[in-house]
């Protein structure tokens, strides 16, 4: 599927949005936003900084990056599979060794969601 979306040709894609009233503001145009999919796939190296550390590129990658695996869910493989690594490249940053795409994860016959509150916590599972 991802193959096919690439062979097709990935057109150039805005990373603002002009009608959306809440979002970061683009510093050199306050009527845009930044589109939720550009800060979102960024949050995955900010994520890696400490609290109290100073936010730095530098101190992210310390803490992790690469990955070894990126899972994701079906729904979103576009913007992971596709997106984040053409991000990550032109940010001349290392990619995820791999990316793992799944179904749904369900419990009890339902979508997990944390909206249903039924998911888990990965940092649990591990513990065990």
């Amino acid at each position: 599927e991802v193959k096919g979306w690439v062979d097709s040709g990935v057109p150039d894609f805005s990373i603002s949005r002009a009608t959306i009233k809440w979002g970061i503001p683009v510093p050199q145009d306050p009527s845009q936003v930044i589109y939720v999919w550009f800060d979102a796939l960024l949050g995955y190296i900010s994520a890696l900084v400490k609290d109290g550390e100073e936010p730095t590129l530098e101190e992210a990658l310390k803490r992790g990056w690469p990955c070894d695996v990126h899972i994701i869910g079906k729904d979103i493989l576009r913007f992971h599979a596709v997106y984040w690594p053409a991000m990550l490249l032109s940010a001349g940053m290392p990619l995820p060794s791999k990316i793992y795409s799944h179904g749904f994860l369900t419990k009890d016959g339902l979508k997990m969601g944390k909206s249903l509150g039924n998911v888990l916590e990965p940092t649990d599972l591990v513990r065990q």
